[in-house]
């Protein structure tokens, strides 16, 4: 289930109404924690998130991550028999954590507190019935996150109990292709990436620590070094380019209508350029393998949480195990067969999401503990009976 997640979040940036098949990503999730409780769930979660940013890179992981954190939830309650507008609530609750805690780093940190509530103040010159204040823009700011996490934990409610219920009538009998990547084991780490990691952890506090000229100066000088020791290729700068500017222009627009100054919101914005072009580059330097690899390596440290242990289970056996661009093209065909509307494009990419389940070999790996498929459950998915041991979890 983590890789059919992984897959469909990968998939969405690939294919029409990619935001359809993208809420999607959160089915397989969901039916990992109907079958096997809340914690392999979360374990598959943080395995499909893993890979999806180890072959998409950390500079795109804003949609899947609140699809994932939110779904397997949902799976517990409709276990449960739960009703639509509550685990609608359960998702909104999940999604707005999320989206507070990112709005604030953006707020405070790059954005700047003084220019979003110059920014307020500018909009309610235009819209007089609107409060003053800061307090006031920080309120609204929040009641507006909260009413769209309720809007979309709505749909993916909806989604979910749509793709659980029709799972077992959609799944076919698609067999492995012996040529497919999906039989081979996981290749070998840069194995620099650890160092390469570090470096980029340097450059994030470092930018981060203020909007001096010297410091952006030194982080932009040293990045380009980076670029050229590391053979980073033009095209990857000029991919990066394009994911930063959108970010950029945002924050300078902010500055600019916020009143803090023509210099001080060029400074900011460049900021969030460098930002986005730090995970770009490690993203190029470090490779797929070398960033599943350190993400592994974190996980396994962290292994006396119980979830994260079962999680560097499945990380450890599942990861690099799936034909992406076979899976790829497979969704496109049953895509473009459907109607360019989102139900009928939510229904091919369920049934794609369903069958490309029984395409996943298991590959070969280290032994490594697994729930099985018939494994009894609690309603807080701890395995019932004796069960596998999971290493480094005292039962």
């Amino acid at each position: 289930m983590a890789n059919v997640a992984a897959l469909t979040f990968l998939a969405a940036r690939a294919v029409p109404l990619g935001w359809v098949v993208g809420v999607a990503g959160g089915v397989p999730l969901a039916r990992a924690a109907q079958r096997h409780g809340g914690r392999a769930g979360y374990a598959a979660a943080t395995a499909s998130l893993v890979e999806t940013m180890a072959i998409m890179g950390p500079a795109r992981m804003g949609i899947p991550v609140p699809h994932a954190v939110s779904a397997p939830w949902l799976g517990v309650l409709y276990r449960k028999g739960r009703a639509l507008l509550t685990m609608a609530l359960a998702g909104a609750l999940v999604r707005s954590g999320y989206y507070l805690m990112t709005s604030v780093f953006s707020i405070l940190v790059l954005i700047g507190l003084e220019a979003y509530v110059g920014s307020y103040e500018q909009l309610r010159q235009w819209l007089g019935f609107l409060p003053a204040g800061t307090a006031a823009a920080l309120w609204l700011t929040a009641a507006m996150l909260v009413a769209w996490s309720l809007g979309a934990g709505l749909v993916q409610a909806w989604v979910l109990r749509r793709g659980l219920r029709d799972w077992d009538d959609n799944v076919g009998h698609g067999e492995l292709d012996p040529g497919s990547s999906a039989a081979k084991v996981s290749p070998a780490a840069h194995p620099r990436a650890g160092l390469l990691v570090m470096v980029a952890l340097v450059g994030f506090v470092v930018a981060l620590s203020g909007t001096r000229p010297w410091v952006l100066g030194g982080v932009a000088v040293c990045l380009a070094m980076l670029w050229v020791v590391t053979q980073a290729d033009a095209r990857t700068l000029g991919r990066g380019l394009l994911l930063a500017l959108p970010l950029a222009l945002s924050t300078l627009a902010f500055g600019l209508v916020g009143g803090i100054g023509f210099n001080q919101a060029v400074r900011r914005g460049a900021r969030v350029a460098l930002l986005v072009l730090i995970a770009v580059w490690l993203h190029r330097a470090a490779g797929s393998a070398g960033l599943r690899d350190q993400s592994l390596r974190l996980v396994r440290r962290l292994r006396r949480f119980p979830t994260l242990a079962l999680a560097g289970t499945v990380l450890g056996a599942s990861v690099a195990a799936s034909d992406f661009g076979g899976a790829a093209r497979r969704l496109g065909r049953r895509v473009g067969g459907a109607t360019r509307r989102p139900t009928a494009v939510l229904d091919a990419s369920l049934a794609w999401l369903a069958d490309e389940s029984t395409r996943l070999a298991a590959p070969v790996a280290e032994p490594a503990a697994s729930l099985p498929e018939n494994s009894e459950t609690s309603e807080d998915g701890r395995t019932g009976g004796e069960g596998p041991d999971l290493p480094g979890v005292d039962r």
